[in-house]
């Protein structure tokens, strides 16, 4: 404490001697009080101060203060350190400490992406038996994050990778002066606390202060980096990698499949491929970072590619479930070491105080320390974070298990767990599930949440299909199907997936995002983007989505942006408005687009299709005729100024069923796929969305039900409750009698009014009971019987579904 208070420029009043081995500032995560030294910052809804007393009668000796209070001249055995300034002392011990370690410390900052970047680095750079290496917990990048995360560098450490964010001006230069760098990582300039600069270049400028004393700096070649290195000295040397030739690190994405993006890399004299498990632009830019730094240490390519190769998903936080037989999961199950574990248990400490505490932990992997130490370790943490029971998962803690209490349980892997333990062995506990990725925790979760039923949408993929064979039956044209707006509320990757297997020739999606989605999930027919927005031009580019081109200016940029990525010959969909009147060229326009055309561009023309505007009923067929006239002569027109031939569609599912001879080259499947027929074919419901009773209770004749009081009962009643309401897509207007649930064979009325997250069914003729399966649409109340009841259509039914409501697919 002596040479603590000394390096803090603190006064020390001394009390019992304590060797500190651990620092706090939240009085709730304390593991080890005999050896923490505590900080006692004041914040805007805080004060340390006020938590002194209670950490000292658990243990706790050592804190530093700036305010000394009458109470704690009773604290005879505690050390105080005053200072002027809290957080600035635990600053300036961390630098201290900073400055003791002599192997290189990485600095990453940006506005997005340094915890996955610094996580990535990690899993490219494991440890082995000579190589020890840290990294900050989580996302401890702030002024108080940064020093927690600089004292737990061990002077053996060979690297440590620390993280730095900042939300104003003048942060990054104390964290500067703490972190001081060898190496620095530029991660992405974003919006992230713009609010607080002036500008753009003020907010880049204060990054770059990390950045001061480092002799390496790595990042996308391009302005920003450029902007960067203006604020350096000549000193630091940079790395850069990108697209640009001049780029010390050269890549090109070859191609994008199954969701992986494959990527050319040229580094002094090396080429090699890359095959990295994300497709979208992001993880690539946080990936081609990391792999900068181990390029930098000289990490075998063949190496680093199979690593890249592995990558995993970053778990940016630990979920806290319900568990089964009221338990609560602490579920952390993505990174294994000894510091997040640490993390973890001190999230633990910090639950319920009135249940046991039990730790499921698997093997740790290549962490760089003796074995045994380890483990003996892991131990010394259960014992004071008090953990009742511990169960150990994998081959190592099975050979250390007589290092462990004689409770604890042990199994070689996770489906000796799963066979072995019942879930009646689990009560009333906090459970903390954390392990290596490899171990498949999920599993174990999924076994030890609370198991209940749910408000759920049920996607029958057999009555899909059906519907498509019906549709595919009426044309030899080539099929379009629509899955924008979340695929009419049934989910958009699994049904993209679904229709990817049978074949059918195009996708279509109201926005880009949509379309790089489904890409991410491996989907790789045709997506043709309905509304195109500039700013999406270059990732529709990149994730090969055709845009629908409805105006001259629209398909003019999109050329530009096709230019500047060097592509040629990029599909593209003309619309033509024809009597719908939203968008399209009008037969007016078409001097204009053909005159585009006359010189060569990098578009060329894939499809050109209008919209019908009333093609499901019959009062509507002359003027449904006139569109299709129109949009015969049009396309007529544009076809003769081209050598080529282009697919020509207009009929959505009802004009499929009701104009058969205008299929032309392809048609749009939409509502039909979900069994929504124009001629009442026979086709399939798909969706049905269902509940449960969560509750019955017996009400006497002539009580009110409900908010408002619009209903009363008429007789004794059995009224249930179900737990849907409008926030789930249950329309109110269904209120008061109106609308029916389907139940043990029988409709029932809503009685009352339809709540948030509730309603309130009549169940008096049925014999109902708690648990049973309520039916709000589906095969007894299809969903086109009410739409007709509320007088709108079935596309605001399925996807007025909130995305909430949890979606089950099955197929037999």
């Amino acid at each position: 404490m002596n040479e603590i208070a000394e390096i803090i420029n603190g006064t020390l009043h001394n009390g019992i001697p304590v060797k500190i081995t651990e620092y706090s500032i939240d009085s709730r995560t304390v593991v080890s009080p005999e050896h923490t030294l505590f900080f006692a910052l004041i914040g805007s809804n805080h004060n340390g101060h006020d938590y002194i007393s209670t950490l000292y009668a658990n243990g706790m000796r050592a804190f530093v203060i700036n305010e000394y209070r009458e109470e704690f001249t009773t604290l005879t055995e505690a050390n105080f350190i005053h200072v002027e300034n809290v957080l600035v002392a635990l600053q300036q011990l961390a630098r201290h400490h900073r400055q003791q370690i002599i192997t290189p410390v990485i600095g990453i900052t940006g506005s997005n992406g340094k915890t996955i970047v610094k996580e990535w680095i990690y899993q490219l750079m494991p440890a082995s038996n000579s190589l020890k290496i840290y990294r900050s917990p989580r996302s401890y990048n702030s002024q108080v994050g940064v020093p927690l995360s600089l004292l737990g560098i061990e002077h053996d450490t060979d690297y440590s990778i620390i993280e730095a964010g900042i939300s104003r001006k003048g942060e990054m230069s104390r964290l500067e002066k703490m972190i001081q760098p060898t190496i620095g990582i530029f991660t992405h300039l974003g919006d992230a606390h713009d609010e607080n600069f002036t500008s753009k270049e003020e907010k880049l400028a204060e990054k770059a202060k990390l950045f001061r004393s480092c002799k390496w700096v790595i990042g996308q070649a391009g302005e920003t980096l450029e902007h960067i290195r203006s604020y350096l000295p000549s000193s630091v040397s940079f790395l850069l990698w990108g697209e640009d030739k001049n780029a010390d690190v050269q890549t090109e994405t070859l191609y994008i499949s199954k969701g992986h993006r494959h990527v050319q890399v040229y580094y002094k004299g090396h080429v090699f491929t890359l095959e990295i498990p994300f497709s979208d632009l992001v993880s690539y830019e946080n990936c081609m970072n990391a792999v900068c730094l181990l390029l930098w240490m000289s990490t075998p390519v063949d190496i680093l590619a199979e690593r890249v190769r592995h990558l995993s998903t970053i778990a940016m936080r630990m979920e806290i479930k319900d568990g089964i037989n009221h338990c609560t999961l602490v579920n952390d199950y993505y990174n294994s070491d000894p510091s997040s574990f640490r993390m973890a248990l001190n999230m633990l400490a910090i639950q319920d105080a009135t249940k046991e505490r039990v730790v499921i932990l698997s093997d740790f992997m290549d962490t760089g320390m003796d074995k045994e130490e380890l483990y003996t370790l892991v131990s010394q943490m259960l014992c004071v974070a008090n953990i009742s029971l511990f169960i150990g998962i994998g081959k190592q803690l099975c050979k250390y298990r007589h290092i462990f209490p004689d409770n604890s349980r042990f199994y070689e892997d996770t489906e000796h767990f799963l066979r072995q333990e019942e879930r009646d062995n689990f009560n009333n506990q906090i459970i903390l599930i954390k392990g290596a990725r490899a171990f498949q925790f999920e599993y174990i979760a999924g076994f030890l949440q609370k198991q209940s039923h749910s408000t759920i949408l049920e996607v029958d993929l057999d009555a899909m299909v059906h519907n498509l064979n019906h549709f595919r039956s009426l044309t030899d044209a080539h099929i379009a199907v629509m899955v924008k707006a979340f695929s009419y509320g049934s989910g958009s990757r699994e049904i993209a997936s679904l229709l990817q297997y049978h074949r059918v020739d195009y996708l279509m999606v109201a926005f880009a995002d949509e379309g790089i989605e489904l890409r991410a999930a491996g989907i790789t027919i045709p997506i043709a983007v309905m509304n195109p927005e500039r700013e999406a031009f270059d990732n529709m580019i990149m994730f090969n989505l055709e845009p629908e081109i409805y105006a001259l200016d629209i398909l003019e940029d999109f050329n530009r942006a096709l230019n500047k990525h060097g592509i040629k010959r990029f599909p593209v969909h003309i619309k033509l408005n024809t009597g719908m009147n939203r968008s399209g060229f009008d037969e007016q326009d078409l001097p204009h687009l053909l005159e585009f055309f006359q010189t060569e561009r990098s578009v060329y023309i894939r499809s050109m299709f209008s919209h019908l505007a009333g093609s499901d009923e019959t009062m509507h067929d002359e003027f449904t005729l006139g569109q299709i006239h129109l949009f015969e002569r049009m396309t007529e027109r544009i076809q003769a100024q081209f050598n080529y031939k282009i697919w020509r569609h207009i009929l959505n599912s009802a004009g499929i069923e009701r104009f058969p001879q205008y299929h032309f080259d392809m048609v749009r499947l939409g509502i039909g796929l979900h069994g929504i027929s124009a001629t009442h074919a026979n086709l399939q419901p798909v969706s049905s969305f269902k509940t449960y009773i969560s509750s019955i209770r017996e009400v006497p004749e002539g009580q009110s039900i409900g908010y408002g009081r619009k209903s009363y009962t008429t007789r004794p009643s059995r009224i249930a409750v179900i737990p849907v309401g409008y926030a789930d897509g249950l329309n109110r207007h269904l209120s008061n009698r109106v609308g029916n649930v389907f139940i043990k064979g029988k409709r029932v009325p809503i009685i009352g009014n339809i709540c948030m997250d509730t309603c309130m069914i009549d169940v008096t003729d049925t014999n109902a009971a708690i648990g049973d399966e309520v039916e709000i649409f589906g095969k007894h109340i299809l969903v086109s019987e009410l739409s007709e009841q509320l007088g709108t259509i079935p596309y605001e039914i399925l996807t007025g579904i909130s995305h909430r409501v949890k979606r089950v697919y099955y197929k037999e």
